[in-house]
């Protein structure tokens, strides 16, 4: 799901099915850190949830106003669009940032955490994980530079407005909260730490009852 979902992304012309198929290869990272079972892993899973709650939800918004102002989501209906709208690109390059997990944004420590996670389990997990977060930088900085750099295509984008004051409201909100995040995931991981410790040692107990349960059938 995360290698599927990360390739489909990478060759999309299309921002919001680029943008789905993300979710789906995000949410595939997420599994790899819940079947990892290991604290680590599983607390970077939590963490990842909460950043794609945020950044896939700040950038779906922004697709959402590029297609109010284009009437297209298409990419071929974008370009230098960076120069027409700057708020607008400066929100979803954070935005991306964060879903690629940028040191400094909400997605760094949940990608870190599960990785490492991943690796204790089996290196196996990491490097399927590593493989994905290469992929999700490229398909995105590769859509962000050929949409918001280079000439104006159409007259539309030349035209085009920028965010009005109540998007750039809304935008700020989930950017404040990522990078906030980003710099400071402490009271967040305290939260779920116990919780999630309990959770990782009882299912490893349930899995050696059953390991004993299966030695004892097959005895």
């Amino acid at each position: 799901t995360l290698l599927y979902g990360a390739l489909i992304a990478l060759v999309q012309q299309n921002l919001r099915r680029l943008l789905a198929f993300a979710s789906i290869s995000h949410v595939g990272l997420v599994l790899v850190g819940l079947f990892a079972l290991n604290a680590q892993s599983v607390q970077g899973s939590l963490l990842l949830m909460l950043n794609m709650a945020l950044a896939s939800a700040g950038l779906f918004f922004l697709a959402g106003a590029l297609f109010a102002r284009l009437g297209s989501s298409e990419l071929s209906a974008y370009g230098g669009l960076a120069r027409q709208v700057p708020r607008l690109a400066f929100f979803f390059f954070v935005f991306g940032m964060a879903s690629i997990g940028l040191p400094g944004t909400s997605g760094f420590h949940g990608e870190f955490l599960t990785l490492l996670g991943a690796f204790n389990a089996h290196w196996a997990f990491a490097a399927v994980g590593v493989l994905g977060v290469v992929l999700s930088a490229g398909y995105f900085l590769w859509f962000f530079e050929r949409a918001f750099f280079g000439p104006v295509r159409t007259a539309a984008v030349a035209k085009m407005k920028d965010l009005s004051w109540r998007e750039t409201a809304l935008a700020s909100v989930f950017a404040a909260i990522i990078i906030g995040v980003g710099l400071y995931p402490a009271p967040l991981l305290s939260v779920t730490e116990a919780s999630v410790t309990a959770a990782v040692r009882h299912a490893n107990a349930q899995g050696e009852q059953a390991k004993v349960a299966r030695v004892a059938v097959n005895k």
